[in-house]
């Protein structure tokens, strides 16, 4: 009987065991860090990369635990390997690489590049098509007829699609080029043009600026050829561009998961690239302002589709008739089918439009103001929760505005309520103008607003941003009329972490600051004070 009792509990002891084992090793399993491997483009060479990457990788591995970024350097005829093999789990490249790369791999975009061009955020580029500044025999596009030409890769968007595509569009291929050489690197192609082995280069903007600044060139000894800026199809973007330019302008670096890496691992990534400061050493490596939200890159697919290339390629091949006679049995057997499926269709397609009509704007009511298109209540709630937590997590300030029109109320009963509307639409706009990609404004209501600031260094920078805000709603509306409509502001600020850490918290004490800005002579901002 005693003999049994002890197999009994020698028994439940080896199970407690190994129990208890097989936890530490799921434990330790947790505790790996996993390596993840970032290819970057080598469009200057693969010198560079280090230098302007490594930063950006010791910084997500700082914000993200259990991580190890490893930058990894790629020629553009490495990428495609790299990605097949997956031997990289992102890819930071050029957006002609990314769109084409979106559709055959599955790519997605996490973030898009902030760059620092003269201490200014631009989230576009281009292509300078350039000459030496004494060639007289090279001054239009149309002059690059006969000449030798240098660029960068056939997948470099600024150092030759974007350029190609212009010249298309005045009839100017590159079979009427006398030569046409690809040199790896927009510094190669420099080189070229200066030593006189080619009469024409293509690179990205900011290129020649660039290597002027790190001594490499003198800038003057160059021109670019018909700048979009005197062109008859120029825009206010790229009217004001500040560097030279021979094209119209696309979005920046996209920061691209691979599809095999976790939803979880990318949304962290995509938040802490959006949440970088602009000061930070990573943003001043890869000399830029850091990061914003995922931008639309539907104009490299534009000229994609008028270059026929890459996934437009097979349209080069085929004329309309070749198609017609190639696929005409398939042809009719379709058309016979859609026609009969045609009548049953009609029905359910009219219901879901219906239907998906009403769901939009249900959604669009949830989270917008119908009348700003600002976010509303909900949603800044949702967005300000998340920058919140950042602020928390990084220990930097957050700052939360009440604003509220003065005078509102009488200007809608003097002029109307179209008036009113109108000077509510129009502040948005300028309070959004003024405000950074990162900051959140929404309309809660009527006349009032709140605003959230995030990434910043001193109250004296929120203090500026606020009286920024009262001069700009300030600004006096002139009507189509003729009319003119004065209009003023007060603003209440409650910041993190000196008034709390809640965002009801924080939102209360910045409308009691508001109620204090208003009784003391409004056209002012108050800092919560509880006294």
């Amino acid at each position: 009987m005693r003999a049994t009792h002890t197999l009994k509990i020698i028994t439940i002891f080896l199970l407690l065991l190994i129990i208890a084992v097989n936890s530490s090793i799921a434990y330790a399993d947790n505790q790996k860090t996993q390596e993840l491997r970032i290819g970057v483009l080598a469009k200057r060479g693969t010198e560079l990369v280090e230098k302007r990457w490594s930063d950006t990788a010791i910084y997500l591995n700082q914000q993200l635990t259990n991580t190890q970024f490893i930058i990894v350097p790629l020629r553009f005829d490495e990428i495609e390997t790299a990605i097949d093999r997956q031997t990289i789990d992102f890819l930071l490249t050029n957006p002609s690489m990314f769109v084409d790369f979106s559709i055959s791999h599955k790519l997605f975009a996490l973030a898009t590049l902030k760059r620092n061009i003269l201490n200014q955020s631009f989230t576009e580029f281009g292509s300078v098509i350039f000459t030496l500044k004494d060639n007289i025999k090279i001054r239009h596009l149309r002059d690059l007829t006969d000449k030798s030409v240098a660029a960068v890769n056939r997948n470099s968007l600024g150092g030759w699609i974007a350029a190609i595509r212009e010249l298309d569009s005045l009839g100017v291929s590159e079979e009427s080029f006398d030569s046409l050489q690809f040199l790896g690197t927009h510094d190669e192609v420099v080189y070229a043009v200066k030593n006189t082995s080619a009469e024409v280069g293509i690179i990205r903007t900011d290129t020649l600026e660039r290597m002027h600044q790190e001594g490499k060139i003198n800038i003057d000894d160059f021109k670019a050829l018909s700048p979009i800026n005197t062109s008859s199809n120029k825009n206010n973007l790229e009217n004001n561009y500040p560097l030279l330019l021979s094209t119209r302008l696309y979005r920046e670096w996209p920061f691209a998961s691979l599809p095999h890496i976790s939803s979880n691992i990318a949304e962290k990534l995509s938040t802490a690239l959006i949440a970088m400061p602009s000061n930070s050493t990573a943003a001043l490596s890869s000399q830029s302002l850091g990061w914003t939200i995922p931008k639309d890159y539907r104009e490299v697919d534009l000229a994609f589709a008028q270059l026929k290339i890459n996934h437009y390629a097979i349209l080069a091949d085929y004329s309309f008739f070749d198609v017609l006679i190639r696929y005409w049995k398939y042809l009719l057997i379709s058309l016979i089918v859609l026609s009969l499926l045609i009548t049953n269709t009609l029905y359910i397609v009219s219901v879901n439009r219906k239907l998906a009509s009403t769901q939009k704007e249900l959604h669009f009511r949830a989270t917008r103001d119908p009348l700003t298109k600002l976010p509303n209540r909900v949603m800044f709630y949702e967005l300000a929760s998340r920058f919140l937590h950042i602020a928390l997590r990084d220990q930097k300030k957050c700052i939360v505005l009440f604003l509220d029109l003065d005078r509102f109320k009488t200007i809608n009963d003097t002029h109307g309520h179209d008036i009113g509307d109108l000077l509510l639409k129009e502040v948005s706009k300028r309070m959004s103008d003024m405000l950074r990609d990162n900051d959140i404004i929404a309309r809660i209501g009527g006349d009032e607003f709140l605003i959230m600031l995030s990434n910043i260094d001193s109250v004296k920078s929120f203090e500026s941003i606020m009286q920024r805000l009262i001069e700009v709603v300030t600004q006096p509306l002139t009507t189509e009329s003729g009319l003119e409509i004065d209009v003023g502001c007060s603003i209440g600020a409650a910041h993190y972490p000196r008034h709390g850490s809640l965002l009801k918290e924080l939102i209360k004490k910045a409308d009691t600051a508001l109620y204090q800005a208003k009784n003391s002579g409004r056209g002012k901002f108050i800092i919560y004070d509880k006294n």
